[in-house]
């Protein structure tokens, strides 16, 4: 249960132990409590400050830790998520030749017209003009191979969802070793034949965008100075 839900049984057991230990009208009112209110007063009364004890406990102890934990470990995680994001969504803006694209996911037969020989040829790499292509790939994959252990490396606050996206990624065929494109020697002209393996490797990577903008977002904007996070949120919204 989260802390409000917590916080809310919290209020109501303080109320309870407040109202048996302080207020005249009391549980003998009841017909039902009848030679039994003073048990029942106690039993009650010991529940409810066992779990204000506990509650006391867990906000102090646990909540308050973890709260200031996530303040430096998220931004972190969420520096690496989005550079996963933007370092594989250059792919695309390289493959459409358009360095301010945004918001596009190719379709498979959308992968399979921009995999052509004709097009590929014809490539300027932005940032990244002296590589050749299958170059530029491996140096993709190199690095978002290591964003992606760094992330799942960095503890308890990678949750479920998060570590299913990333090893989907880790273990799909774009970013296999010694794979197709990822060889050396590999011709350029059969880039189109593996059309699904980037249609099916950008589809994880739209999924973590989606979870990076639902969930990361707040804690993204923390690794810039108080000043500029204001700005920069606002300049994510418009790219988005």
């Amino acid at each position: 249960m989260k802390i409000k839900g917590l916080s809310v049984i919290f209020v109501i057991t303080f109320l309870i132990t407040f109202w048996i230990n302080f207020i005249d009208f009391k549980f003998n009112t009841f017909w039902i409590f009848t030679n039994n209110a003073n048990k029942a007063e106690t039993i009650i009364d010991n529940l409810c400050l066992s779990y204000i004890a506990g509650y006391i406990f867990y906000f102090l102890n646990v909540y308050l830790v973890e709260r200031e934990e996530k303040k430096s470990i998220l931004p972190y995680i969420s520096f690496k998520t989005n550079l996963i994001i933007s370092n594989n969504y250059h792919i695309i803006r390289v493959l459409k030749q358009d360095i301010h694209l945004k918001n596009y996911y190719p379709s498979s037969e959308e992968f399979d017209k921009l995999l052509t020989y004709d097009n590929l040829k014809a490539l300027k790499i932005y940032n990244y003009e002296k590589n050749s292509l299958l170059s530029f790939f491996q140096i993709r994959r190199t690095g978002t191979i290591k964003t992606i252990n760094r992330i799942l490396s960095s503890g308890k606050y990678v949750d479920d969802e998060l570590k299913t996206i990333l090893f989907s990624l880790k273990e799909s065929l774009f970013l296999k070793k010694d794979y197709a494109f990822n060889e050396e020697l590999f011709d350029i002209k059969k880039f189109q034949t593996y059309r699904l393996v980037f249609f099916n490797y950008f589809q994880d990577i739209q999924k973590l965008e989606n979870y990076f903008q639902k969930n990361f977002e707040k804690y993204y904007v923390l690794n810039y100075p108080k000043h500029f996070r204001k700005k920069l949120l606002k300049i994510r919204k418009h790219k988005i």
